[in-house]
């Protein structure tokens, strides 16, 4: 396939290019239909990717954490209840939701910042973004973007060691 490009190569040009991270919007596979060809390929899969991604100097490579909370207003024009900013990140109009910093600023600093409220800033750092427990929907995917979890319990405990402005808790 022209332009098939491997998950991981295709966020490496995209960071050389500037864009630190992107998330995906939707994912569909794409069936060859040709079994000679199936054969060939085995275990090789193909999708089409479509991202949206924010071009922001505050933007980290990974999705940290720092305690932020993203709160949607209900304010964008046809969709007063939900919003997905991503195929992972669906926020309820009303409902306050645990971020990683990239996700604050993506809301914050971008078109979007007029129809979020984001509670928190940078001041403290907890270690990376934690995405337990893993389910199927919620809050960023992780470094490689092939991990979900769930928006539903995001006040949940924290049951790693974390730092806490370099002390250990």
């Amino acid at each position: 396939m022209a332009g098939a490009r491997y998950r991981e190569d295709y966020r490496r040009i995209m960071n050389q290019a500037g864009w630190l991270d992107f998330r995906p919007l939707a994912e569909h596979s794409i069936e060859i239909g040709n079994p000679e060809l199936d054969a060939k390929l085995g275990l090789i899969h193909f999708c089409s990717l479509t991202v949206r991604a924010f071009k922001l100097d505050s933007l980290e490579d990974r999705c940290e954490d720092y305690g932020q909370v993203a709160c949607y207003l209900g304010t964008i024009p046809d969709r007063p209840h939900l919003f997905p900013l991503f195929d992972h990140h669906t926020f309820v109009s009303g409902k306050p939701m645990l971020v990683c910093g990239n996700t604050a600023a993506m809301l914050s600093q971008t078109w979007l910042s007029r129809h979020f409220r984001i509670t928190g800033d940078r001041a403290y750092h907890f270690g990376r973004f934690d995405y337990a427990p893993r389910q199927t929907t919620g809050c960023c995917k992780g470094e490689s973007r092939g991990q979900k979890h769930s928006n539903q319990s995001i006040f949940g405990l924290v049951t790693k060691r974390q730092s806490l402005a370099g002390r250990e808790v």
